[in-house]
């Protein structure tokens, strides 16, 4: 049995006009004594936060009845997948890193056709920036980087627009007086306080079944009944499911894992999927992850050529080539923990059989060799087309 884990989010507060709490921006933070972000990349420390706000802590008991502000990197936001999150209570920070262009234009234009409110953070007036305005509803305005004179030869312009504004980084009265009067809407800063740092415990799903739910999902042949039996298998995947369909809302009556799954839907379970894997595998690089897929799609449509096995066995033996890289072990030592057939076995290990010389092309593709063996004589022009297909599949799965 697996054992809780602590887990942390940062959360300070937001005021408006009347000095009451509008909102709260949450925070990645890694431990108790950390009230800074110390984090190796914005994607995990993204979907870090929604998992321990959505699928641990309870989204409500976190921020009540107000909204949310939550950072999005630019992976994140040109995610094609519909988000599991609520509309009401989200607000989508973009990032003041984000670099704007037509892709962005029109993930934030559709984020916002969704429900979705948006804010430009640490918003500085830069001009490269000045089209993000028309896809905005808020701006947050960093009063330390941008100065009294250009605050309002700026603020009259963006009222017009019908933007509401927030003062960030307000840390003393006068700071505070000076924005209530050229006109911000909203407050934020060590002035009124800290973020607080809130700490919880969570139940650490297995990387193994997260990594099987993450490939399932994107089958375009995907039966239902089995996404509902992987995350059936993990207590914590089924957990924070459970969370997750009661965050969205409605007042259905929860009958089983399965009925959870239907009610969430395929688009929400992808983007679930992707976002499990970046919260947990901040350790890792995301390629990895694309390598497997890519790796398993390629074995897979080499198998519907070539035969022998399932595609499913093709399928199988690409994705868990790279397990031991991503469990941290010898990859015979968990393959002795899984019930796999032993040709299977030996495909992963010895690259025997023609699934082993299936998934030692595609390796070798990988590298840019030409001297290996192809798989039951198929060409090379053959297996080219099927990795660039391979490629295409893995690209469709979003990892942020």
């Amino acid at each position: 049995m697996s054992q809780l884990v602590n887990i942390y989010l940062g959360r300070q507060p937001i005021f408006d006009r009347s000095l009451h709490v509008h909102a709260y921006e949450l925070l990645f933070r890694s431990g108790s004594d950390d009230n800074h972000a110390r984090i190796l990349g914005a994607d995990h420390a993204t979907a870090q936060v929604m998992m321990n706000l959505f699928g641990d802590m309870g989204f409500r008991q976190v921020v009540g009845d107000h909204k949310a502000f939550i950072n999005f990197t630019e992976g994140l936001l040109l995610s094609e997948n519909k988000p599991f999150f609520p509309p009401k209570q989200i607000v989508i920070e973009v990032l003041e890193n984000v670099q704007v262009t037509p892709k962005i234009l029109r993930a934030l234009k559709t984020l916002r056709e969704q429900g979705y409110q948006i804010a430009l953070d640490d918003y500085i007036f830069n001009p490269k920036l000045a089209e993000l305005e028309s896809c905005a509803d808020l701006i947050k305005v960093d009063i330390l980087q941008v100065g009294p004179k250009k605050m309002l030869e700026h603020i009259g312009r963006l009222k017009d627009k019908g933007l509401r504004l927030l003062a960030e980084k307000v840390e003393t009265r006068e700071q505070l007086e000076f924005c209530q009067k050229i006109g911000f809407d909203y407050f934020q800063g060590y002035f009124f306080s800290k973020p607080q740092i809130l700490q919880g415990r969570s139940l650490p799903t297995n990387k193994l079944s997260t990594l099987k739910l993450l490939a399932n999902v994107y089958d375009p042949d995907i039966d239902m009944n089995v996404l509902s039996g992987i995350i059936r298998q993990d207590v914590a995947l089924s957990q924070k499911l459970l969370r997750f369909v009661a965050t969205a809302g409605g007042n259905h009556q929860i009958t089983s894992i399965h009925d959870a799954v239907l009610r969430f839907g395929l688009n929400r379970l992808q983007s679930w999927a992707s976002m499990m894997v970046l919260s947990g595998v901040d350790d890792k690089p995301r390629e990895l992850f694309t390598t497997s897929l890519i790796r398993a799609k390629f074995c897979e449509l080499v198998g519907a050529q070539i035969g022998g096995f399932s595609q499913d066995s093709y399928f199988t033996v690409g994705l868990f080539s790279t397990l031991d890289a991503v469990m941290d072990a010898s990859l015979s030592d968990l393959l002795a923990q899984l019930n796999f057939d032993e040709k299977i076995k030996l495909a992963l290990v010895d690259a025997k059989g023609v699934l082993g010389v299936t998934l030692a092309a595609v390796k070798a593709m990988e590298q840019c060799q030409t001297d290996f063996e192809l798989p039951d004589g198929l060409t090379p022009s053959e297996l080219s087309k099927c990795y660039l297909e391979a490629m295409e599949f893995a690209n469709q799965v979003d990892l942020g």
